[in-house]
């Protein structure tokens, strides 16, 4: 049944409100993203923003379900009957622009060449709208434009809008001095000395202002839950003590700090000659395969927690010598949830379409004090280069500690597309850096 009071009831007004201070919220909020230089700052905003959005979006169903079924007070008798309409042509605008603006950004986001899925506060997974994916790209980019063309005009008209809303109410309380304020502001009285009035004047610079102080954690390189640096020492042997030099980060989901390095090193070995090459079989929990790049200049290390290395090595039977790596694509860690769900998609690893990156050795060579380079092939993306990996090795008894870099283009491989292809934001070269240890069958 449909009941009707002097003012709104309760769960209006809070629903009112909560809508109004988020809107205006996100005002603020996309303006600053205008000017939010790209990294991981904005893409913090970015996915902060679409979460407020879809909240507006099922607060605003809520509140015309309310509506439809809570009959709102009748407005004075003393308005004239244009004003009236103006003002229930205004409510119905309002409605409009609290369903469009969050479904014409779920739409552009749905639509956007980048596919970065939406996970609601960081926490819940929201999908994108549907059949939107298996469009065309040239639909596709088309229905992009129209997305975010109108979501652009419609938070211009909210601005307006509001500007008008609250010119009406300061109309109606300080000059005609009826009960239109008081509809929505509870015990209010008309008047100058209405003290509610001011809060809420004063609340909304503060609340639009406050998408600015809103601070956006750094999704670190791995953070603190989600790294781990792998610090033994490695120095390779040498007749003359060899200074040693910073061991590269490799994450793991266990630490709390991160410290890239340049080059590799070794532990002191005892030498095994053999004049056969020999199997080794890695240990996984005492090996890592992750890479280095950054974002925006903010250091981003990744592991992947799925790969496999068949090794057949021997230091006096080099040309015998082998190995071979497969690496599980859409496994993948960053130290930020978001990030790795995008990372597998098709503008990044594409692990759908290819599931596997394979490293294959051609040559390994020796470069002198326990250090080696095997030269061969990467497969990745369905694209095949030439790829040096650099590493050194200790071998006692045996026990294998072994750890190395190789640098790779991701834009030879396609890693990166459609606005992720430049290197302004993410540069083209990618560190890899591996360390393991294994034992000889």
């Amino acid at each position: 049944m449909v009941t009707s009071s002097a003012r709104y009831n309760n769960i209006a007004v809070l629903l009112h409100w909560l809508i109004a201070a988020a809107i205006i919220f996100q005002l603020g909020l996309g303006w600053r993203m205008g000017d939010e230089p790209k990294g991981a700052g904005a893409y913090a905003l970015f996915q902060l923003h679409k979460s407020i959005g879809f909240s507006i979006l099922f607060l605003s169903l809520f509140r015309v379900v309310w509506r439809l079924t809570h009959k709102a007070p009748e407005l004075p008798n003393t308005m004239p009957q244009w004003e009236q309409w103006a003002a229930k042509l205004a409510h119905l605008a309002f409605y409009g622009i609290m369903l469009g603006l969050p479904l014409t950004g779920w739409l552009l986001v749905s639509a956007s060449p980048t596919n970065i899925p939406t996970v609601l506060f960081g926490v819940v997974p929201f999908p994108h709208l549907p059949f939107i994916a298996e469009l065309a790209t040239d639909a596709k980019h088309q229905l992009h434009e129209l997305a975010e063309d109108s979501h652009a005009l419609l938070a211009i008209a909210t601005m307006g809008l509001l500007l008008l809303h609250i010119g009406a109410v300061l109309k109606h309380q300080l000059i005609v001095k009826d009960s239109v304020f008081s509809h929505m502001a509870v015990g209010a009285k008309a008047g100058w000395g209405e003290w509610r009035l001011w809060l809420i004047l004063a609340s909304v610079p503060v609340v639009f202002m406050s998408a600015w102080w809103y601070p956006t954690a750094k999704p670190a390189a791995p953070v603190a839950q989600q790294a781990e640096i792998l610090t033994e020492e490695l120095t390779p042997i040498t007749e003359e003590a060899t200074p040693v030099v910073d061991s590269p980060a490799i994450v793991s989901p266990k630490d709390d700090a991160v410290k890239p390095a340049e080059q590799p090193q070794a532990v002191v070995e005892q030498k095994v000659e053999n004049t056969e090459p020999v199997v080794w079989q890695v240990n996984a929990k005492k090996s890592r395969l992750g890479f280095m790049t950054s974002w925006s200049g903010e250091q981003v290390l990744g592991e992947f927690a799925d790969w496999q290395a068949d090794i057949v090595f021997a230091e006096h039977a080099l040309e015998k010598s082998h190995i071979e790596v497969k690496v599980n694509l859409a496994k993948v860690s960053t130290g930020d949830s978001q990030r790795d769900e995008a990372l597998p998609t098709a503008d990044w690893f594409n692990a759908d379409q290819y599931p596997q990156a394979v490293f294959k050795s051609n040559k390994i060579i020796s470069k002198g004090k326990q250090r080696y380079q095997a030269q061969g092939t990467l497969s990745l993306k369905n694209v095949t280069q030439k790829v040096n990996l650099d590493f050194v090795l200790n071998v006692k008894d045996k026990l294998a500690k072994a750890q190395g870099t190789a640098q790779l283009d991701r834009t030879v491989f396609g890693v990166g597309q459609g606005e992720w292809a430049a290197t302004d934001s993410i540069p083209a070269m990618v560190k890899v850096q591996f360390k393991l240890e294994a034992t000889a069958n």
